[in-house]
C-alpha cells in the first residue's frame, strides 16, 4: 500500500511539473515573432508581429543589411505591422526587426526574387525622375519667369493609360495579388498560433488520461487481489495470530 501511494504521488508531480512547462511554453509560445517580405518587382513589402496576432508597434525601426553586413537602409513599420523598402541591387537582403523586450526578426529574400537587371532599371529611373523633373522647372520658369513649386511632372497629364509596358503590367498585377493574399497570410499565421495551442491542451489531456488509466489498473488490481480466496486466508491467519 505505501508503495502504491509512493507510486501515485510520484505521478502526481511529475503531471504537475509537465503542467507547469506545459504552460510555460505555451506563453513563450506566445511571444514568438513572425513575419515575411515578398517583392513586387523592386519594391519589397513586408510585415511583423507576433504569433498571438499583435502586429510590431508604429514606427518600429527596420534595418536592412546586405549579406556581408552592409547597410542597404532603414524603415519602419506603420500601425499594421507593415513596411516597404525600395531595393537598388539585386543581392539578398536581410531585414532586421527589433521588437523590444528581447524579440528580434531576422528575415531574407533572396536576390533571385529581385529583378535581374535592377541596378540599371534604378540608374535610368533616377535618371529620367531628374530629367523630367528639369524640364517641368524650365518650362514653367519660361512661361511665367517664375518656378512654380506645384507645378505637375511634365508628362504625367498627357499618360495615355491604354499604353502600359509589359513590366508595368506585371508589377500591376503583383501588387493586386500581394494585396489579396496579405490577409490570407494573416490569417494563415493566426490559424498555425490556434492550431499548436490546441495540439498542446489535446497532448495534456491525453498524458492525463494515460495516467488516470493507469491508476485504475492498479486499483482494479489491488481489489482484485484483496478479493482473493488466497489473501483472505492470509488476512485470517494474522487475525488468529
Amino acid at each position: 500500500m505505501a508503495k502504491s501511494l509512493i507510486r501515485l504521488t510520484f505521478v502526481i508531480k511529475w503531471i504537475a511539473a509537465f503542467v507547469i512547462g506545459a504552460s510555460l511554453s505555451v506563453q513563450a509560445l506566445a511571444h514568438n515573432v513572425l513575419g515575411g517580405v515578398y517583392a513586387i518587382g523592386s519594391t519589397i513589402e513586408g510585415e511583423a508581429g507576433f504569433s498571438n496576432g499583435d502586429m510590431a508597434k508604429a514606427g518600429t525601426l527596420v534595418l536592412i543589411q546586405a549579406k556581408d553586413g552592409r547597410k542597404l537602409g532603414e524603415t519602419k513599420t506603420d500601425e499594421e505591422g507593415f513596411f516597404v523598402f525600395e531595393a537598388r541591387e539585386q543581392i539578398d537582403h536581410h531585414f532586421i526587426i527589433d521588437m523590444s523586450a528581447g524579440h528580434v526578426l531576422n528575415l531574407v529574400l533572396p536576390a533571385d526574387e529581385l529583378p535581374e537587371n535592377l541596378s540599371a532599371q534604378t540608374i535610368q529611373q533616377d535618371s529620367d525622375a531628374a530629367q523630367q523633373a528639369s524640364a517641368s522647372v524650365t518650362a514653367n520658369t519660361e512661361s511665367t519667369g517664375l518656378v512654380n513649386l506645384y507645378a505637375p511632372a511634365s508628362g504625367i497629364n498627357n499618360l495615355n493609360p491604354a499604353v502600359v509596358s509589359p513590366d508595368e503590367l506585371q508589377k500591376m498585377i503583383e501588387q493586386a495579388v500581394a494585396r489579396q493574399v496579405k490577409p490570407l497570410r494573416q490569417e494563415l499565421a493566426a490559424y498555425k498560433e490556434k492550431a499548436g495551442f490546441q495540439d498542446i491542451l489535446g497532448g495534456i489531456g491525453y498524458i492525463f488520461g494515460l495516467c488516470g488509466l493507469g491508476i485504475w489498473w492498479q486499483q482494479r488490481k489491488r481489489a482484485k487481489r484483496a478479493n482473493s480466496p488466497k489473501h483472505q486466508d492470509s488476512d485470517r491467519v494474522k487475525d488468529h495470530a
